[in-house]
């Protein structure tokens, strides 16, 4: 008896991805399978299409993705029927840890800021996938496909948002122009901030914020006048600032914009594991730095509301739809300075 086989998007080597046919996993008890129907391309995505490896050593044709969501084909779960629309939530958290139990999925001792599907398990650019039920969530009708796509992107800006506690009126800068920074921002707005700013590297990535007005004012981080320039704006710095680049001069620039007393919530990897910070600052000026991973299940849940209800939408940030077998331009195209994509969602189903 021959196995039944799919096809993949293959992580082959470094800043290598191949499209071939592999095995197709059956369900073991309490997991559903899925017809893929679209999966967002992430920049942790990139990370691992560089290292030219996941997280896990022990997977042959691996396959990345976890901003995905299909039609479950096969179901070992009575909570899910063949033919409905799910979306999964990469976080394989273990339920039962104290973090688990006080509703800090994020936080699970399991995982360990590690273990999500399409890090540590194969994920979503392939024609099927199978995980557990547990990280299914049906699909309403009025979410489409494109839009599921970015669930996974909005749930961490929405997660950052709450966890900054923005005031009315509020002045909130966003350091980094990709696609969670320009969320970030059209929420911290919607939050009640007043002025929302975005500090970023090219023009290139902000097209789609500057045609949607998203933003109050843009600085250019190659700028060496652009603290003062964001020191007169304010009036003295500002009430928060969300840092999603993960570097150096990222950090260095929110402490140097901060208020006194303001909030600096940090979204952004890091390559380096140690960056220098200027801890007399932080002291001096009471500065609270809080970091912010993924999101708790019940947030989740609540950001695919978000979509449902209209309060946001997210579809008007793809700049690109491509098919599987061009994954490999859409990561190249992604790392590109002067290209303008900002989102990719892969079409699959």
């Amino acid at each position: 008896m021959h196995s039944k086989t799919m096809k993949a998007a293959v992580l082959n080597a470094p800043s290598e991805i191949i499209c071939k046919d592999v095995i197709i996993p059956a369900p073991d008890d309490n997991e559903i399978a899925i017809d893929v129907m679209t999966c967002g391309v992430c920049g942790s995505d990139i990370h691992m299409w560089k290292a030219g490896k996941g997280w896990n050593d022990n997977i042959d044709d691996f396959v990345m993705g976890h901003e995905f969501c299909g039609i479950v084909a096969q179901s070992n779960d009575s909570d899910f029927n063949i033919g409905d629309r799910v979306v999964f939530w990469a976080n394989l958290y273990c339920g039962e840890c104290h973090f688990c139990q006080s509703g800090n999925e994020q936080l699970c001792k399991h995982v360990d800021g590690k273990n999500y599907v399409g890090f540590v398990t194969n994920g979503g650019y392939a024609e099927k996938f199978v995980g557990l039920a547990k990280n299914a969530f049906k699909l309403p009708d009025s979410v489409s496909d494109i839009s599921a796509a970015l669930i996974d992107p909005l749930m961490v800006a929405y997660h950052a948002v709450r966890k900054s506690n923005i005031k009315l009126n509020g002045r909130v800068l966003v350091i980094g122009s990709g696609i969670i920074g320009h969320l970030i921002g059209e929420l911290a707005k919607k939050s009640g901030a007043s002025f929302v700013a975005l500090s970023k590297l090219s023009d290139h990535k902000i097209k789609r914020a500057q045609e949607f007005h998203i933003f109050d004012a843009y600085f250019d981080a190659h700028d060496e006048n652009s603290i003062a320039h964001m020191q007169t704006l304010t009036s003295g710095g500002f009430d928060i600032i969300f840092e999603a680049a993960g570097g150096e001069s990222a950090l260095d620039t929110c402490i140097k914009a901060i208020k006194p007393g303001g909030t600096v919530i940090l979204i952004g990897n890091s390559n380096d594991e140690k960056i220098p910070v200027n801890i007399n600052k932080l002291v001096l000026s009471e500065i609270n730095f809080s970091g912010s991973v993924s999101c708790t299940r019940t947030e989740f849940v609540e950001t695919i509301d978000l979509i449902a209800q209209g309060y946001i939408n997210v579809e008007k940030y793809v700049t690109d739809i491509l098919p599987l077998d061009k994954l490999q331009e859409a990561f190249e195209r992604q790392i590109s300075e002067t290209d303008p994509m900002l989102k990719c969602v892969i079409q699959i189903g």
